[in-house]
């Protein structure tokens, strides 16, 4: 079976690589109808591709409706805008539809840019921009989540959005653990409601044989403690109620949500934070900064999130689109920023 879906992906690859223009314009005959005007993705007249290698849809679709993939939640998507603030709404969508709005998401990448990128997509699911295993595993030692500092959290989802673990395979080596820093997986970070309080933020913990009115008692010794038996023990009440958890894991899931990485769309709510996920995150520039020191060739588009793309059918007065419709490797720091820039990343 791993040798057919091997011969298979190599067989769509060079089918792909071997595609005529003619070919690839008969999978966009129907899409450019509309959408006149709509800038090549790749810059390269050498790689020919229809619009439906990578989004999906019907090119023979005569209505919007036909040619168009359905969303599960079309309320969510009232225009082709990315929404503001979508958090984890991207594993709940259909798998069709998150292609269709952005064949690089990591969930789809494989079967889009995947076709000709394999290895890169590869490597971009399991590179720490997506799987935030530094800080995860920096929290998680640093706040007594867990006891090694070898890191075994990462931020990692299948086709259809569920939390997953990835391995290294082969596994490594002794060696190379050691001196490589390589690790042999990473385990999805645990559900915030049923973690205990292993951590030293018992402030947050208000159990005891004592009541207590404010948390931050904690800590301030009491003539009813006994002798040798501080009142700082676990509470009897179960996981999850009156903030008996463990608050630097609901902490990391929160940062997850509000300073997402590569898995979820930015948050798309104000400058500095338009862009998308996957492989466009990095390589579909949004408008986020009019310094040119920041933003170079693309701080004459400002920082609104504005489309400047010659596609008829976008707005171009409505954040949350990309500059255009193209691919590129000339990458801005301003786009960087959109992920580097917020607590509790030390990029600056």
């Amino acid at each position: 079976m791993f040798v057919f879906l091997l011969s298979a992906q190599a067989f769509a690859q060079s089918d792909l690589l071997r595609q005529s223009q003619a070919e690839a314009d008969r999978k966009s005959k129907g899409c450019v109808k509309c959408h006149a005007g709509v800038e090549s993705i790749h810059q390269s007249p050498a790689v020919k591709l229809g619009c439906v290698d990578c989004h999906l849809g019907d090119p023979q679709g005569k209505t919007r409706e036909e040619a168009h993939v359905k969303p599960r939640f079309p309320e969510r998507w009232p225009t082709s805008a990315n929404p503001e603030r979508t958090y984890t709404l991207l594993n709940e969508e259909n798998p069709d539809f998150i292609q269709f709005i952005n064949p690089g998401d990591l969930r789809v990448a494989q079967q889009a840019c995947g076709s000709c990128h394999a290895e890169e997509v590869l490597r971009v699911q399991k590179s720490m921009m997506t799987t935030t295993a530094l800080l995860w595993g920096g929290a998680a030692y640093n706040n007594g989540i867990l006891s090694t500092k070898n890191y075994i959290l990462g931020e990692s989802y299948s086709r259809e959005g569920t939390p997953q673990m990835i391995n290294t395979v082969p596994p490594p080596t002794a060696d190379e653990m050691l001196k490589k820093g390589v690790l042999k997986f990473l385990a999805p970070l645990p559900r915030w409601e049923i973690t205990q309080p292993g951590d030293n933020f018992r402030s947050f913990e208000r159990g005891g044989r004592v009541p207590r009115i404010n948390p931050s008692d904690i800590g301030i010794p009491s003539f009813l403690e006994e002798p040798g038996r501080p009142d700082n023990k676990l509470s009897d009440r179960g996981l999850g109620t009156q903030l008996l958890i463990s608050s630097p894991v609901l902490n990391l899931q929160k940062t997850r949500l509000n300073d997402p990485h590569l898995s979820f769309l930015g948050t798309n709510d104000h400058p500095g934070d338009y862009r998308s996920s996957g492989c466009t995150a990095c390589h579909v520039v949004y408008a986020n900064d009019r310094s040119i020191t920041h933003a170079g060739p693309y701080a004459k588009f400002g920082n609104r999130g504005y489309s400047f793309t010659a596609d008829e059918k976008i707005s171009t007065r409505e954040s949350g689109h990309p500059i255009k419709h193209q691919f590129t490797r000339v990458i801005p720091t301003s786009q960087c920023m959109t992920c580097h820039m917020h607590q509790p990343n030390g990029f600056i």
